[in-house]
């Protein structure tokens, strides 16, 4: 009898889905919602800090061009696009059964490797991005008819993981890197801009505006933390949903409900944030 127990349990992973695999998908998604407003505060603040060096440049030739996003149009489509194509495999993951081998479903995450590899998703994001990606949709085009929700899962874990390890390592390990490192340096050059402006009103020993200039000067210090805070935790999500999946590979049976709570949570903790600075400077 000892020895059944294994097989058994063999057999039982072979064939039962994780509980939960649609929640890759929601995750998924909600990420995009997370770098939308982790770039859109971004570029508002780049944009505060161009006004400030035009205004000290005395130019007088006004024009867009003087004014360039922190993240690029190009680039914040082209993580929206990585992060919609991650969703779409995830809703695909959702549709499968355990018991059943269904040539309709493995035909469909055929086709999406199909599209992975003729499209340009990750093109120009990052080389590593733009490896995990074609990896994975050799993974897809690559599965063998009727394969079961544990034969995906399993062949596509290794590449699944390493495309979410190389948009985590996108975002930055640390503030002095990818994503968090362009953002750190916008915040350091628009604190600085504080520091000037201080230094000139203590000069003239105008106590009024200094108060309100170190006001200000704490309130974009909790701005930066909260948008250094967010980078960093959605690095940690994109590493928690490898960890999710690879989970399911190994067929545990609710893998990804911790990671979707954690997205849910953090992007509702970020706007929060974001509401009651902005609410703040209102009030002053």
């Amino acid at each position: 009898m000892a020895t059944l127990g294994p097989s058994l349990f063999a057999v039982a992973c072979a064939t039962t889905p994780p509980a939960d695999l649609a929640g890759f998908g929601r995750a998924a998604t909600g990420l995009q919602s997370d770098v939308a407003i982790a770039f859109a505060e971004a570029n508002r603040l780049t944009r505060s800090v161009e006004v400030d060096r035009f205004v000290r440049s005395g130019a007088i030739a006004l024009s867009e061009r003087r004014f360039p996003p922190a993240i690029p149009p190009e680039v914040a489509v082209r993580w929206r696009t990585s992060l919609s194509d991650l969703a779409r495999y995830g809703n695909l993951l959702a549709t499968l059964t355990g018991s059943g081998r269904g040539g309709t479903q493995t035909d469909a995450f055929r086709q999406l490797g199909v599209q992975l590899a003729s499209g340009s998703t990750a093109a120009n994001l990052d080389p590593g991005v733009a490896a995990g990606f074609a990896a994975l949709a050799g993974a897809l085009v690559d599965l063998r008819a009727q394969a079961t929700a544990r034969d995906i899962l399993q062949r596509t874990d290794p590449d699944v993981r390493k495309l979410l390890t190389a948009m985590a390592e996108a975002v930055g390990a640390d503030d002095g890197e990818g994503l968090r490192g362009t953002v750190s340096s916008n915040w350091t050059a628009a604190l600085s801009a504080y520091q000037r402006t201080y230094a000139v009103a203590a000069s003239e020993k105008a106590e009024a505006r200094q108060r309100q200039i170190v006001a200000d000067y704490l309130a974009g210090i909790d701005r930066r933390d909260a948008q250094l805070a967010a980078l960093a935790g959605l690095r940690a999500t994109l590493f928690g949903l490898a960890d999710a999946h690879t989970a399911a590979a190994a067929g545990s049976s609710r893998p990804f409900d911790e990671v979707l709570r954690d997205v849910d949570d953090r992007l509702g903790r970020t706007e929060a944030a974001y509401r009651a600075i902005d609410k703040a400077g209102e009030a002053r």
